[in-house]
């Protein structure tokens, strides 16, 4: 045990030494992600979507339904054109991201008790405002339908409120839970951040174990796993506040809810922490140098967000693309903290975390292998050379 508590201290002096401690990063990358992304996602929902009107029939009915586009927040009208191909030239240069054409004869047809269609046009390059306007304008149409139908049956001498049943014989009501604004800032935010506690933690500690198998400071009496245990649980440790930190700034200054334990949520990140670092042995161990050492891991840690859930549900992936996020730290821990933060119970934490606890162990295990077959033998070039002498690797 004093190999280990020796270890352990050299590695904290390590974290927090320097002009700019290396412990810095572990707090820093995390809290920036929660910053800068949730600056992009303040305004919390898509409004202010640029609208192209082609109104053709230029009636007071026409008019009352380019009003309500108009009141919602959803639209702002950007230009008023005179024909189909301005119409469509207005989405294709930018002026515009979506067209409401409303045909001649719109209003006879519709006193008329004639259908009348109007064509609602919309540029889905970027589906986060495709979806938003195709929704909202969903809404507008039959909110209006069901008004000029009431005020048609009124006419005719029905009582309002059986006009507007009449008119509205089935209405559906919505209860959205959890996420009542369907906000991208509640939706998006812990995830990203988490993305970033990843990512912090990869650029500290990625280059430990392949600096040790470079610049060797313990005796080969030092064991294995006490080397790798001794570096790791600094880091693990540093890990655990900086998460709080980045959490609290999400909920605190984006005003994500947190309706969950904070306990839970510590849980969770402490084993994510431990799997993620238990990979990273491995991609370290691995590594020829240093600089590959930051390098290769990217590869598994950037996909992380995309199969993680967060934006994609597991459910709807293939089958490859679901055993690929199985063995991610991400899946296991991005859809567990929005739980935890939105819904304040997450129904897979404790098996999400006993399998990343298990993984971690795992990956521990495999990456001491690995480190000590280099500490004795050393790397595949120097296995090769003994080899090709006519030696044994040992």
């Amino acid at each position: 045990m004093k190999w280990l508590t020796t270890i352990i201290r050299d590695e904290t002096r390590y974290l927090l030494g320097g002009k700019v401690p290396l412990l810095l990063i572990i707090f820093f990358v995390p809290l920036l992600f929660a910053v800068l992304f949730g600056f992009v996602y303040e305004k919390n929902v898509v409004n202010n979507i640029p609208l192209a009107v082609y109104d053709q029939d230029q009636s007071s009915l026409s008019r009352q339904l380019i009003q309500m586009y108009d009141d919602t927040e959803r639209f702002n009208i950007a230009v008023y054109v005179s024909d189909q191909q301005e119409l469509e030239e207005a989405i294709n240069d930018g002026t515009a991201l979506a067209g409401l054409q409303i045909p001649r004869n719109f209003s006879k047809d519709v006193k008329g008790g004639n259908a009348s269609n109007i064509l609602f046009i919309t540029n889905s390059a970027n589906n986060m405002f495709g979806n938003a306007a195709i929704s909202t304008t969903q809404e507008v149409s039959r909110t209006f339908a069901v008004a000029v139908s009431k005020s048609m049956l009124q006419a005719g001498g029905i009582l309002p409120d059986a006009a507007i049943h009449a008119a509205y014989p089935v209405q559906l009501g919505v209860r959205i839970l959890n996420n009542p604004t369907t906000g991208y800032s509640s939706f998006m935010l812990s995830g990203l951040m988490m993305n970033g506690f990843q990512i912090g933690l990869m650029i500290c500690f990625a280059p430990v174990v392949v600096t040790e198998l470079l610049r060797r400071r313990y005796s080969r009496e030092c064991p294995s796993v006490y080397i790798l245990v001794g570096k790791a649980v600094p880091y693990w440790l540093a890990s655990i506040p900086a998460f709080f930190l980045a959490l609290a700034v999400t909920v605190y200054g984006f005003d994500v809810p947190m309706r969950g334990s904070w306990l839970d949520a510590g849980v969770l990140a402490g084993a994510f922490a431990f799997f993620l670092i238990g990979v990273l042995m491995i991609f370290s161990a691995c590594c020829p140098s240093r600089e590959l050492s930051l390098q290769a891991p990217m590869v598994y840690i950037m996909p992380g967000l995309l199969y993680s859930g967060l934006s994609w549900p597991p459910f709807s992936m293939n089958d490859l693309a679901y055993a690929i996020s199985f063995v991610m730290p991400m899946t296991r821990a991005g859809d567990n903290l929005r739980d935890i933060l939105l819904s304040g119970y997450a129904p897979t934490l404790w098996g999400d975390c006993g399998a990343m606890i298990i993984g971690g162990v795992i990956s521990t295990a495999t990456a001491v292998g690995i480190f000590s077959f280099r500490r004795h033998f050393g790397g595949l070039r120097s296995i090769l050379h003994r080899m090709k002498k006519g030696g044994t690797p040992t």
